[in-house]
């Protein structure tokens, strides 16, 4: 699992009242998310909301990796956390290092670098010594977006802050890093199949492809249905439309496998919706649904103590 940061709280600063909850809220996702497996997370500006000693905390009593090739002490010159690391998996050597726009807390003994320059130099380090190259980036497209060719030798970006998330379907710009964001809300978690056959040659983004022939051959299963035993021109030899339908669904499957045949190294990306119908995860939901009635007594206390 890797998190490109702000998963904690909502935001840099704590409403009114809702400290407490905030930071069980907190302690619950890292807790729960960490259950899925090695979870490698970039520390990002809202995870300073309850300060720098919480995430020390979490560090410690968790078994999270956090990353940071940016965040610094600012008395003693080092790193708060670990700036990168190297899997190994597959015969394949998988580089990942974390930086972040800017703290937009007034965060007392944190130095921030500049996140472009720190990238870039992280780059030069490990782009000779690991196969794939992996950067997570709290900071919006539109902040990294124009540095996007300083940063061409990574294969990957995972970024947060963005609001909208990466679509599959949409076709990723050859000859750039491929960039993945899930959104602000947290519907969502994605995963990234790879598939690397020649290490020298280049990783190409294949989710549009694999969409198509997925969606294309399921509406053609679906009309197929009405009669299995004739053919599908058959069945709706009077309707033109499907027809019409049908011949535009087989060419799409025909050109994702056409695609699909030349290249080499491939990465899939999928969503998937997160919602209480994912039926692996109902204890999960249950442990959570208890935490949200705690900070739900935590807020009323709250607030009657303020009164």
């Amino acid at each position: 699992m890797i998190d490109a940061g702000d998963s904690m709280f909502e935001s840099y600063y704590f409403a009114k009242g809702k400290e407490a909850s905030a930071k069980l809220r907190a302690k619950t996702v890292i807790e729960h998310t960490s259950k899925m497996g090695d979870y490698y997370y970039n520390v990002g500006v809202q995870d300073f909301t309850a300060g720098l000693d919480f995430i020390k905390d979490i560090q410690n009593e968790s078994s999270v990796h956090f990353l940071s090739a940016n965040l610094y002490d600012e008395k003693s010159d080092t790193l708060l956390f670990k700036d990168h690391i190297v899997l190994e998996r597959d015969n394949l050597r998988i580089g990942m290092f974390g930086v972040a726009r800017e703290l937009q807390i007034d965060l007392e003994g944190v130095r921030v670098d500049n996140y472009i320059a720190t990238a870039k130099k992280k780059i030069d380090e490990l782009r000779p010594e690991v196969d794939i190259l992996v950067m997570l980036v709290n900071a919006t497209q539109t902040h990294f977006g124009p540095h996007v060719k300083e940063l061409n030798g990574v294969d990957y970006i995972f970024s947060s802050l963005d609001e909208s998330r990466t679509r599959p379907e949409i076709q990723q710009v050859a000859g750039k890093p491929l960039e993945y964001k899930m959104g602000v809300q947290g519907k969502y978690i994605g995963r990234c199949d790879i598939n690397i056959i020649e290490k020298n040659k280049p990783i190409i983004d294949v989710s549009n492809q694999k969409m198509m022939l997925s969606v294309f051959t399921e509406r053609l299963e679906k009309l197929q249905q009405r009669d299995p035993k004739r053919k599908i021109e058959d069945i709706y030899k009077n309707s033109p439309n499907v027809l019409a339908s049908i011949q535009r669904f087989r060419a799409g499957i025909e050109s994702a496998n056409a695609t699909l045949s030349k290249v080499v190294n491939t990465s899939h990306f999928t969503l998937f919706p997160l919602s209480g119908s994912v039926e692996s995860e109902k204890k999960i939901l249950k442990a959570v649904d208890k935490v949200l009635d705690e900070c739900k007594t935590l807020d009323e206390k709250s607030v009657a103590l303020s009164s």
